[in-house]
C-alpha cells in the first residue's frame, strides 16, 4: 500500500511544516548550545526506556495478549494488515479491561511498538459475525499509526519543538487522525462498516447501534456553534466524530466508481 497517496492532505501540510520548523530549532540548539541537547536527548532516551519496562509489566500482568493461541481471529486480522501495511513486524496487540470505556491506542517507545484495544469497544462491535468489519476497521486504524510514521521515535523528536507552538502541534494530530481512518477505511473495503465503527465510538450503545441514522449523526455536525465549535477544535488532539464520519464518507465517494466494492452500500 503507497500511503503516500492516501494521506490525509492536511496531515502532508502539517507535517512538513513540523518537519522544517522542528529541524530549524534543533539547528539552532546544536549550533548554540551542543552540550544542551546532549544531556536533553540522554534523560529522554533513559526515561523511555523505564517508561516501556513499567507498561510491559501492566500490560503482560493485566492485560491479555493477542497471538496465534489467544484471540487467533483478532491475530489473523492484524497480521493481514500487518503484511498489506508492509510494517516489519507486527505490535504487540493486548485486549484490556477498559471497565465501561470504548477505545483503541497505538503506543511506540524506542523501539517496541504496541496496541491496545479496549474490551467494551471489542464486545460493542464484535457481537455477531456480520460486524466483523467494524473491528477490522478499529485494528487498521491502530496499525495505521504506526505504518504512517505517526509513533516513529526520531521524527517525532524532530517535531518535538515546533509542534509546542500553540495549535500546531494539535492540528497535526488531528490531521493524523484523519490519515489512519483514510488507511483503514482501504484496508477493510467497507466504507458502510468503516463509517457504523466510528458511530460506534460517539455511541458506545450495543443496543441502539442498529438503530442509528447515520445521515442524522452526520447533520448534527450543522449544529455545533461554529465559534465554539473552532475554539474547542483547535486545541484537541482529535477531530469531532461528526468530521471524521463526514471525511471517511467523503473520501470513499471521491474514488472512482472502478475500484469501490460493488458489494458495499455507501453510507
Amino acid at each position: 500500500m503507497n500511503i503516500s497517496e492516501i494521506r490525509h492532505p492536511k496531515e502532508a501540510l502539517y507535517r512538513t511544516i513540523c518537519l522544517i520548523v522542528g529541524s530549524l530549532i534543533w539547528l539552532a540548539l546544536l549550533l548554540g548550545t551542543y552540550f544542551f541537547v546532549l544531556i536533553f536527548l540522554i534523560p529522554i532516551a533513559i526515561s523511555l526506556w523505564i517508561a516501556e519496562k513499567f507498561f510491559q509489566v501492566s500490560v503482560y500482568g493485566n492485560a491479555v495478549n493477542v497471538n496465534s493461541k489467544q484471540y487467533p481471529a483478532i491475530d489473523t486480522i492484524a497480521k493481514e494488515f500487518t503484511a498489506s501495511l508492509d510494517l516489519k513486524k507486527q505490535p504487540e496487540i493486548f485486549v484490556v479491561n477498559s471497565q465501561g470505556m470504548t477505545n483503541a491506542l497505538a503506543i511506540k517507545f524506542l523501539s517496541g511498538k504496541y496496541v491496545l484495544l479496549y474490551s467494551d469497544l471489542v464486545d460493542l462491535l464484535w457481537q455477531k459475525d456480520n460486524k466483523e468489519d467494524q473491528l477490522r476497521f478499529v485494528i487498521a486504524h491502530e496499525l495505521a499509526h504506526h505504518a504512517a510514521g505517526h509513533m516513529n521515535f526520531w521524527t517525532n523528536l524532530i517535531m518535538k519543538p515546533a509542534k509546542l507552538i500553540p495549535f500546531l502541534g494539535a492540528a497535526y494530530n488531528r490531521s493524523c487522525e484523519l490519515t489512519s481512518d483514510r488507511i483503514a477505511a482501504e484496508l477493510v473495503k467497507n466504507q458502510k462498516a468503516s463509517i457504523d465503527a466510528l458511530i460506534a465510538l460517539a455511541s458506545g450503545s450495543a443496543s441502539l447501534f442498529d438503530l442509528t441514522d447515520k445521515v442524522a449523526f452526520i447533520e448534527q455536525e450543522n449544529r455545533v456553534p461554529s465559534g465554539f465549535g473552532f475554539i474547542q477544535e483547535v486545541g484537541s488532539s482529535h477531530p469531532r466524530m461528526t468530521k471524521r464520519v463526514m471525511a471517511v464518507n467523503e473520501y470513499g465517494h471521491s474514488k472512482p466508481a472502478a475500484v469501490r466494492n460493488p458489494n458495499v452500500q455507501a453510507a
